[in-house]
């Protein structure tokens, strides 16, 4: 009942607010439940290989024959390309070599908001991660809150060429604050459709303006036009919980587009979620969820290339990580089905 009065109020103001069940883990069990995961499948005669890279898929008369890895060939009927976000354009180029079709899902490019605590807890105490969907005022652009971690801390995400940044909160150990990505849509049409390479070169932009680290910025600065520094940091009641940033400008390094979104959409969520884009919220950028490419599959994620099935982000097939292990399923009960016939 109080989730409904929450997104009444949303509603109000023209925004959606997502209902939905949750649950959180805490990112300290997550190693174990990958452990846990790994042990059972050994148990089942399943070989784990690490530090060894996917070049490419075998295929012959328009069938899976087998895998090329950095290390060696190995021959196999049915192949789960699984790639994640992180391998989004190697699957891409997998598509195009093979003749695969695809579709251009976009990106989203945003900022990591980090506020205090006390200003979520009302709403995180009702839905632990509640995810708003906005449309911008000057662009009629979506822009959605993801990924809310109360209590939690933003991190630092390596890609292999830029960093980005990203959150999450522990069960036991927590920070006075709260941060979420906020993110902005971008579908790019023509005549340029490569979501994937514009995604990149903002991350490799952003990276360049801060040095190779992510950029922080009091959201009061970036709306009077002015970098911040540690000093004015220092000033605010919010301590930072990523260190290992520049102080610097947003607006150098993400486009006008997106910026305006951004903000934009912070002072309308700020009437549903008062103090949200108060002077002293602290913004990290960039935030780039690549899921740009989507792979054109049937139902049980089978492509047009007999036994090569897809699975997860990286595919655009999934946008999360709960999705992406629930498609990693499907192509394991349709080859199942399909070798018991």
């Amino acid at each position: 009942e109080k989730a409904k009065n929450f997104q009444k109020k949303a509603k109000q103001y023209g925004i959606d607010l997502l209902l939905i069940k949750q649950k959180h883990l805490g990112s300290e069990y997550l190693p174990k439940y990958i452990t846990n995961i790994a042990d059972h499948i050994n148990l089942k005669g399943v070989t784990i290989h690490t530090s060894e890279e996917a070049k490419d898929v075998i295929v012959e008369n328009n069938r899976a024959v087998g895998v090329l890895t950095n290390r060696r060939e190995y021959l196999a009927d049915n192949i789960i390309l699984a790639p994640g976000r992180v391998g989004a354009d190697w699957i891409g180029k997998i598509a195009i070599k093979y003749g695969i079709g695809r579709k251009q899902r976009g990106i989203e490019v945003g900022v990591r908001v980090e506020v205090h605590n006390d200003i979520m807890q009302d709403l995180c105490e009702v839905i632990y991660d509640p995810t708003f969907f906005i449309q911008t005022l000057k662009y009629d652009d979506q822009t959605r809150t993801f990924c809310t971690n109360k209590g939690g801390f933003v991190s630092l995400e390596n890609y292999t060429n830029f960093v980005c940044v990203n959150g999450h909160a522990f069960r036991h150990k927590k920070s006075n604050n709260t941060n979420f990505a906020f993110l902005s849509k971008v579908v790019l049409t023509e005549p340029v459709t490569d979501n994937q390479a514009y995604g990149e070169s903002i991350g490799s932009l952003a990276s360049l303006i801060g040095d190779g680290k992510p950029i922080l910025q009091r959201c009061g600065d970036l709306k009077r036009g002015r970098r911040s520094t540690w000093h004015r940091i220092k000033k605010s009641y919010i301590e930072p919980t990523l260190k290992n940033v520049i102080c610097g400008d947003i607006a150098m390094a993400l486009p006008e587009r997106i910026l305006t979104n951004i903000i934009e959409g912070l002072d309308k969520l700020n009437y549903v979620v008062p103090g949200v884009s108060n002077d002293e919220t602290l913004l990290y950028a960039p935030e780039i969820k690549f899921f740009a490419t989507q792979i054109d599959t049937a139902t049980d994620l089978e492509t047009k290339i007999k036994g090569v099935y897809v699975a997860g982000d990286g595919p655009g097939v999934a946008g999360n990580i709960v999705s992406a292990g629930a498609t990693g399923l499907i192509p394991a009960k349709a080859i199942i089905a399909k070798s018991t016939k």
